[in-house]
């Protein structure tokens, strides 16, 4: 009579086709990390409002938004221009409106003041630097913002007297945040 062995592979022993798991699981995550920081560290233009949900906008240093609204007292379009340079740095470059009076600036101390001829509007440069930009949108000056094309209007999205800041930050914060 032959001796038969039992060959199944909880009698012969289980040789682990991974035989340092935890290395396998380093390299892993690893080469999650290298696909995954790139997205995680991209900048984002960020509108937080006081209460609801942001909007972030993926954005790049030396990206422009724009501000635009009805000036209250002049009841004419202003235009606020602004540069993104990295995470909490953006700056007013320049002003573009209409008309000329209260509320408007005007002074040289406040920048370059330039009247456009071939269109009849002022443009001010400022170059004014900005961690964060805070509104409080009413409906009668129609407040939007613009970047890459794509117009948020600020009382549909958000509300009238809402407090909506606009920060640029990366991504993972803006995660965080949540």
């Amino acid at each position: 009579m032959t001796k038969s062995t039992d060959r199944t592979p909880p009698s012969s022993g289980v040789r682990s086709f991974f035989r340092k798991p935890g290395i396998i699981f380093l390299f892993l995550l690893l080469c999650v990390a290298i696909f995954f920081l790139p997205y995680a560290g991209q900048l984002l233009l960020v509108l937080i409002p006081e209460k609801g949900s942001a909007v972030a906008v993926p954005v790049a240093p030396g990206d422009e938004w724009v501000y635009h609204y009805t000036h209250s007292v002049q009841l004419t379009p202003c235009y606020e221009y602004f540069r993104i340079n990295g995470p909490d740095d953006m700056v007013m470059t320049h002003t573009v409106y209409e008309s000329y009076g209260v509320g408007l600036p005007y002074s040289p101390a406040e920048g370059t003041f330039v009247s456009r001829k071939e269109d009849g509007k002022f443009d001010l440069t400022m170059n004014r630097p900005y961690r964060t930009v805070s509104f409080r949108p009413a409906i009668q000056a129609k407040p939007d913002i613009t970047c890459h094309q794509i117009t948020y209007d600020l009382c549909k999205r958000f509300g009238e007297g809402v407090r909506v800041d606009v920060k640029v930050m990366k991504r993972y914060k803006f995660w965080l945040m949540n």
